[in-house]
């Protein structure tokens, strides 16, 4: 930086100067001599920012009939959703299928006429990634995760898309009505019946008149998994994955009188980072827990689809109904 620079930075920032002792056995310079000033913490970030590497080329906006966004490494994929790449894209698919065809015919009309989507709880982006190949423009996509280091990711690997890093208990900043559509895989299986009930209500103020939340849901069958899982551990044939399953619930049979007398039945096991057992675990909710939870919320459920039609979970869609 010239001298001159250096004075206009220190002027702008109105650096202060000190004065430095002298020996008074030495004779004295002048009082301009002896005012030595001394770079600020604000002049030195300056310095580090304009020197920081400059962008050959601008990032453009996600475009993936152009070029195929980058995946995340594999562990990262498994870590949040089971499974990887193919796998893990054909459920994602077989989801956002279900959503679109949902969304034309019982919510607010195709997708890629829709103001606002959400993807809440989004992990690295996989239905994100899916439903921008249903002609959906990156500015109409919003994503919510309570992880920043995947919302980050979303940012990084899916520019354009506006990625939020939310609480785990609402609400957000977002505005009333804002949204024609919600999709939520595999999120409102984990949540405990506190952050469930309360993202209910939040998505009753978030989601427009007429649109959808299209959730997944772990139905009776879930505990029919963990048995089995039991088992395998009786037997010593246990995989680490059906171990960890096994002792989900200590007292399985109390979780099952729970969810059969119209509850939820939760186990704070937790998720690792910041899911905490306090919010996230395991959820087996029942169809009337939904449908009370939902319904108190200013939601209606229209449709429902069982265990093992699409994946290991139940689908669900439910509209908003008109505010009075």
């Amino acid at each position: 930086m010239s001298h001159l620079g250096r004075r206009v930075v220190r002027r702008a920032l109105r650096i202060r100067t000190r004065r430095v002792r002298v020996d008074p056995l030495v004779t004295q310079p002048s009082k301009a001599e002896t005012l030595v000033t001394q770079p600020s913490k604000a002049e030195t970030l300056v310095t580090q920012l304009s020197k920081a590497e400059t962008l050959a080329v601008m990032p453009g906006v996600v475009d993936i009939t152009q070029r195929t966004p980058p995946n995340p490494p594999a562990h990262i994929q498994e870590q949040f959703v089971g499974a990887s790449y193919e796998a893990a894209y054909v459920e994602a698919f077989s989801f956002v299928n279900f959503a679109a065809k949902w969304s034309a015919e019982q919510g607010r009309g195709a997708l890629p006429t829709l103001d606002r989507i959400l993807d809440f709880g989004s992990g690295w982006g996989r239905i994100t990634r899916v439903l921008l190949t249903q002609n959906v423009h990156p500015r109409h996509v919003f994503v919510a995760d309570v992880d920043q280091d995947m919302t980050a990711l979303v940012n990084v690997s899916l520019p354009g898309i506006t990625a939020l890093t939310v609480d785990p208990m609402p609400p957000t900043l977002l505005k009333d009505a804002t949204f024609d559509l919600v999709t939520a895989f595999s999120v409102f299986s984990h949540l405990s019946p506190g952050a469930h009930e309360a993202w209910a209500f939040e998505f009753g103020r978030l989601v427009v008149d007429g649109g959808l939340v299209v959730l997944t849901a772990l139905d009776r069958v879930f505990f029919d998994q963990i048995q089995g899982s039991k088992d395998s551990v009786d037997r010593g044939e246990a995989t680490p994955a059906a171990a960890s399953l096994a002792g989900t619930f200590p007292d399985l049979a109390a979780a099952i009188a729970t969810f059969d007398q119209g509850g939820i039945a939760y186990a704070g096991t937790g998720g690792g980072g910041v899911r905490t057992g306090d919010f996230y675990g395991w959820a087996a909710a029942s169809r009337a827990y939904i449908e009370r939870t939902w319904g108190t919320a200013g939601f209606d459920i229209v449709e429902w689809v069982p265990y093992g039609v699409m994946f290991q979970q139940a689908a669900v869609a439910m509209r908003r109904r008109a505010r009075e």
